[in-house]
């Protein structure tokens, strides 16, 4: 039986990335992000990305960054919440790949706050790839359900007229 909440939770989280993809290729295209800004500098990576993280959500990095740094946090937090859910609803096909898309979210989340920090390409690239696997992974799981909300589609027994049913 497909678990309703999951469906619609893993829906909103491809809209999620669908928005994001768009506001990631907007930012890429027609925005320069300035070379020094909080953030560039210092010596420990995480209090420099949380710095940059501060800077992009508080505006001052233009609306397209905001946009982009707000929508990457809510995904990165649902991402979270989707796994989670999965595991306390003991939905088996779900786990797995809510959870890779969790991973690569998580990924994808730092190696943004990465680029801001140093504006190397490179974090951009990992960035896009791990927005792929984690877009790709929610897609696979709702298949995945979708396939099992098929009646007959995996039990032979079902309304389909299997050769397993029992008669009266």
């Amino acid at each position: 039986m497909p678990d309703i909440f999951l469906r619609r939770f893993a829906i909103a989280m491809l809209v999620g990335y669908a928005l994001q993809f768009a506001a990631g290729m907007v930012l890429n295209l027609f925005v320069k992000i300035p070379d020094v800004h909080p953030g560039t500098s210092g010596d420990e990576y995480f209090s420099r990305s949380f710095t940059s993280l501060g800077w992009a959500l508080s505006g001052a990095g233009g609306p397209a960054l905001f946009v982009h740094a707000l929508l990457g946090s809510v995904l990165f937090a649902g991402a979270v919440v989707l796994f989670v859910s999965s595991l306390v609803r003991r939905s088996r096909g779900w786990r797995w790949p809510t959870g890779i898309a969790a991973f690569f979210t998580f990924g994808a989340f730092f190696n943004g706050m990465s680029f801001v920090d140093y504006g190397e390409d490179f974090s951009s690239a990992i960035m896009a790839g791990c927005w792929l696997i984690a877009t790709g992974a929610v897609v696979f799981a709702l298949i995945r359900d979708e396939r099992h909300a098929v009646p007959g589609a995996n039990h032979p027994s079902s309304e389909s007229g299997g050769a397993l049913e029992r008669t009266a």
